[in-house]
């Protein structure tokens, strides 16, 4: 991956502190919320059935509402903290961001005329930033990428190995997860900064091409100057997943990583009935995202829901209570199954997997929607 400026030793002693600071809110405060809350059930005579019952027993606790203000203050730190260890090195990874390889592998393709859609942008004027409380947005801070790199690991509780610069072997296990077959043009849908494209090109080595879109510039930039320093030819193209471009039946595998919590339900059924006219008859269509509520007991469904609001998360609310196998075959895909991701991986998108287990490891939503019928 580029190399990013090393951070002060004082930095990295706030990185470290914000590590720990997010493993002992998840691993004591939770915790004790859930261990509170099998009490309280008990003493009740029957368990909770419904999202809303549960969370009428944990809202009013102020263990939960400490864990909750934690939680989302330790993200906006961790972004800030992330921005101001890059601050004075702006014009380096400026010129870093702008330098164009002699001879690349893949290519960059951008579209300054390209409209980004208000639900994208609108939070962001109210402070919101509705994606992850990222300051900006995706697409707000050209240097987004760098930002990233480094907040995203302290998300990941990696901050000292990076982000993109260690890919999750959990990442790997689901790019090569496909049905066996010939995949010879795959498409990585709001491709962000490139960790499923690349584990994608990795494990499909002989694929004529791999394209991964996004309507953010700034993580495309990005994504293509990783992609070439990890020399992995992949075509990063800025384009809109409702409406791409691409002729019917471009691609033999379409695949998309913690997008779908990221849409409206309406730009979502967009999105879906694109990538079904986008693939070959044949393909297939696959994605990892977070575990429905009903997936989930309920207490852990009720803790889950909190980053709709405590992470900026705008549509995580809607889209996990949404049925996703129904929006697919009704776009059209037949044998349409999902369920979780078999894969252990101790510290990784540790509150997602905390509150789905009760320990760390990866659980997270996997959708195959194989065999589109042939025209």
């Amino acid at each position: 991956m580029p190399e990013l400026p090393a951070p002060t030793q004082e930095q990295a002693a706030h990185f470290d502190y914000l590590e720990g600071l997010r493993g002992y809110n998840y691993t004591v405060h939770v915790k004790g919320i859930l261990d509170a809350y099998e009490r309280a059930a008990a003493a009740g005579g029957s368990a909770p059935a419904t999202m809303a019952e549960a969370g009428e027993i944990i809202a009013p606790s102020p263990l939960y509402r400490f864990a909750a203000a934690t939680q989302h203050q330790a993200q906006k730190m961790g972004w800030a903290a992330a921005r101001r260890s890059l601050e004075g090195h702006t014009n380096r990874l400026a010129e870093v961001l702008d330098r164009m390889p002699v001879e690349p592998l893949g290519r960059l393709v951008l579209d300054p005329a390209l409209e980004l859609p208000e639900y994208y942008t609108e939070r962001d004027s109210e402070g919101l930033d509705d994606i992850h409380l990222v300051p900006g947005g995706y697409w707000g801070d050209p240097l987004v990428g760098p930002v990233y790199e480094r907040g995203g690991a302290l998300y990941r509780m990696a901050w000292r190995t990076g982000y993109t610069g260690s890919p999750p072997g959990a990442l790997m296990a689901f790019a090569a997860g496909a049905p066996a077959g010939e995949y010879r043009r795959i498409l990585d849908l709001g491709c962000s900064f490139g960790g499923l494209t690349m584990a994608l090109r990795e494990a499909y080595p002989d694929a004529e091409e791999v394209v991964g879109i996004d309507i953010s510039s700034a993580a495309l930039r990005w994504a293509h100057l990783t992609a070439e320093e990890r020399g992995l030819a992949i075509a990063f193209e800025q384009r809109d997943a409702t409406d791409t471009g691409y002729p019917d039946g471009s691609f033999d595998l379409i695949a998309g990583f913690l997008l779908l919590h990221e849409l409206s339900a309406e730009t979502l059924d967009a999105v879906m009935a694109e990538a079904h006219r986008l693939l070959r008859p044949g393909g297939h269509l696959r994605f990892l995202d977070m575990p429905p509520y009903e997936a989930l007991p309920p207490e852990r469904a009720f803790l889950q829901s909190f980053d709709c609001e405590g992470n900026g998360e705008a549509f995580w609310d809607e889209f996990l209570s949404r049925d996703f196998k129904a929006v697919l075959s009704g776009c059209g895909f037949v044998h349409v199954s999902d369920g979780p991701l078999d894969y252990d991986e101790p510290g990784y998108w540790g509150t997602a997997a905390l509150l789905r287990t009760g320990e760390f490891r990866i659980e997270n939503r996997w959708v195959n929607a194989a065999d589109k019928p042939a025209a």
